[in-house]
């Protein structure tokens, strides 16, 4: 009778994991949450007799209903919290988890090592073209600079995981730009050298354990410390930035559990006190200064939070794809000319994991839009 009663209930349990993706994706009758991270659903197709004999419809409809059945959000975080328990083991691809749970991107790691190294004849090309068109930019009165922000593979090396190890080359990336840009006189700010110096007597966490990016506290560091380099490369006499205080708190907030969102497990994990800075600007009196921003990710919390504080305009170049802008300002590609001249302060900045990609073609552009040549002013390319 007890081994008639375990089969029923098998059974009925096989039936209710077999039926409850289909009910819930009809009906809708609970409530899950949403997967955190970047990624695309498969757009829906509409039926039609041609795209089922030419087998685009089966093709593409089986690609939408594999990646919006019912509960598949919560289907997903049950297996990569499975993952996580039994093997330290990340469901996604681009998140590798370290020692302590430290997580990285890859990208970091390889950084680290050197394995995305682009080459000294690539670099050479683009710092002798950010030389050309920082001295040209001089003459309008506007300040190019470049900030070498710093990555999380380079700052925890001590954490990534054994599996992940590899011989480290003689060249990275940074070690080549900063050695570059030093023989060729360009205006930079190495933050990744100044984080690593402070790393064992900063008072609070510079990177979190569960984010990708430096921490809020790093990044009010940062962004204190570019204004006032700004100041003394320019003369401008910019707002002062006050601290006001800081918040400590076990719960990260915003980008400094970035890459545990990204994890998309069922558990949140807690272990450190993080500091969160709020501040306060005066103004008056204070020049008022331009800015335009092409850079990753690491200047997103300056741009929406403390540039907007600082500057009179501040827009962004997001990899030099996606422009945003605290002012409304609006621009394309082919007007970098036009925006370049209208703004005081220029400032590229990239970690040291998306050097490989520095410049993200805007130095490409700018070069077909100005004649820049060593010793000339911007001149409008001839039509």
């Amino acid at each position: 009778m007890e081994k008639k009663t375990a089969k029923h209930l098998l059974l009925l349990l096989f039936f209710i994991l077999l039926w409850a993706p289909i009910v819930q994706d009809s009906f809708h009758l609970f409530k899950g949450g949403g997967l955190k991270g970047a990624y695309t659903s498969p757009s829906d197709i509409s039926f039609d007799f041609k795209k089922w004999f030419d087998g685009s419809y089966p093709e593409k409809k089986t690609e939408y209903l594999s990646f919006n059945f019912g509960f598949r959000p919560d289907f997903v975080r049950m297996y990569n919290q499975l993952k996580f328990w039994l093997f330290k083991s990340s469901g996604n691809e681009n998140i590798v988890i370290g020692k302590e749970n430290y997580l990285y991107e890859q990208q970091y790691i390889s950084e680290y090592f050197g394995t995305n190294y682009v080459g000294e004849k690539e670099i050479n090309t683009k710092i002798s073209q950010l030389k050309e068109l920082q001295d040209t930019l001089k003459k309008r009165g506007v300040f190019l600079f470049t900030v070498f922000a710093p990555g999380k593979g380079s700052f925890y090396p001590e954490y990534i995981p054994d599996n992940a190890i590899q011989p480290k080359k003689r060249h990275t990336n940074y070690t080549s730009y900063i050695a570059a840009s030093k023989k060729a006189g360009i205006n930079f700010i190495d933050m990744k050298a100044w984080f690593l110096a402070m790393k064992d007597t900063s008072r609070y966490r510079l990177f979190p354990r569960y984010g990708v990016h430096w921490s809020e506290y790093g990044d009010f560091l940062a962004f204190d410390s570019l204004v006032r380099y700004v100041e003394n490369e320019t003369g401008k006499d910019l707002p002062d930035i006050k601290l006001d205080g800081i918040q400590l708190a076990v719960k990260p907030r915003g980008r400094d559990y970035d890459a545990g969102d990204g994890l998309n497990i069922i558990t949140e994990n807690y272990n450190d006190t993080l500091a969160y800075p709020f501040f306060s600007v005066k103004w008056k009196g204070k020049d008022e200064v331009s800015s335009l921003t092409i850079g990753d990710s690491y200047y997103f919390n300056m741009y929406g939070h403390m540039g907007a504080a600082v500057f009179k305009e501040v827009d962004f170049w997001y990899y030099f794809s996606e422009f945003w802008s605290i002012n409304g300002n609006t621009s394309r590609r082919e007007d970098i000319k036009e925006l370049l001249c209208k703004r005081n302060v220029v400032c590229l900045m990239y970690t040291d994991a998306t050097l490989g990609g520095f410049g993200s073609d805007f130095l490409k552009v700018a070069h077909e839009q100005f004649q820049v040549k060593k010793g000339d002013s911007i001149a409008v390319k001839s039509k």
